[in-house]
């Protein structure tokens, strides 16, 4: 099968990227940080020296980066993706918000590069239990072209359409719920403990009601439950993902007041601190405002 190049094999990318491995599509990674490089490598990918080499030897080329600056920065630099004398085809499964990946996708056409818009929901446990959403928009020859990579990794793969910027709105209006989710169950878990349930029958509570949701029945009893804070992604990263969502909903000439309470509640919880903390110690802020030890 056609070797295919990532970029950013982190803890996102780096389980997209084991999961392709394993489906038999090899992989040429490079990431920044040796060790996680080396990770990669472990699982059977074939190390790349730079972002440029990676371009230089990939017709079809993944990247899963944290945040649009990183993302504009590896696409266009100088030696950057949009110099690589084989690429054809860019596929970004980073969340950078429509208004970003429109202008991306504009920027790399000109170096003879098309840009899919390709963002995942479901994290990394979806992405090991085979239940990750593909969120794919961009011109439908070069989804063809790199459909059998994404099938690689996708429980479900959506395509949305040849307009770049469709797939990033597909995966703000899931995070938008994902992060509501989040925040509403650690608040009521916390409300559960001081009114002296035991953690186990609050969720168990939840679960059997119309509570449940993906968050409580999934992620909480895999960490939380078992003193786990951390492997699912920094804090900024979801407050990153609702301001992507409140720009789309602003250039749509929509009013969001639930996503901006949440993203008013996510600016507390970061400025609470520490920063680069787990997304699960949000469970920590409610437990500390209602008085309670904090768990794990």
């Amino acid at each position: 099968m056609e070797q295919v190049g990532f970029i950013g094999v982190g803890m996102m990318g780096g389980a997209i990227a084991a999961r392709m491995i394993e489906n038999g599509v090899p992989v040429l990674a490079f990431d920044n940080n040796p060790a996680t490089l080396e990770q990669m490598c472990a699982l059977g990918a074939t190390a790349a020296a730079s972002v440029r080499d990676v371009v230089d030897r990939a017709e079809i080329v993944f990247a899963c980066l944290p945040n649009a600056e990183i993302c504009r920065a590896v696409a266009l630099s100088p030696e950057g993706v949009a110099g690589g004398s084989k690429v054809k085809v860019y596929i970004e499964t980073s969340t950078l918000g429509g208004a970003e990946i429109i202008k991306l996708a504009d920027e790399m056409a000109e170096h003879g590069i098309t840009v899919l818009d390709s963002p995942v929901i479901g994290g990394v446990g979806a992405v090991k239990d085979n239940r990750l959403g593909v969120l794919t928009s961009g011109p439908t020859e070069a989804f063809e072209r790199a459909k059998f990579a994404l099938e690689s990794f996708a429980g479900k793969l959506f395509y949305l359409g040849d307009k770049a910027g469709v797939g990033q709105a597909g995966k703000v209006v899931n995070n938008s719920v994902a992060y509501s989710s989040v925040l509403a169950t650690c608040e009521a878990m916390a409300l559960g403990l001081k009114a002296g349930l035991t953690m186990e029958t609050a969720l168990a509570i939840i679960n059997q009601g119309s509570g449940a949701n993906f968050f409580s029945e999934r992620v909480f009893p895999a960490t939380i439950m078992k003193g786990l804070f951390e492997g699912t992604g920094a804090i900024e990263i979801g407050v990153k993902d609702v301001k992507c969502f409140l720009e789309e909903a602003e250039h749509l000439g929509m009013e969001t007041p639930v996503a901006k309470s949440i993203n008013s509640i996510q600016k507390q919880i970061l400025a609470a601190g520490p920063p680069r903390r787990d997304t699960m110690t949000i469970f920590h802020y409610f437990t500390d405002l209602a008085g309670l030890p904090r768990q794990g």
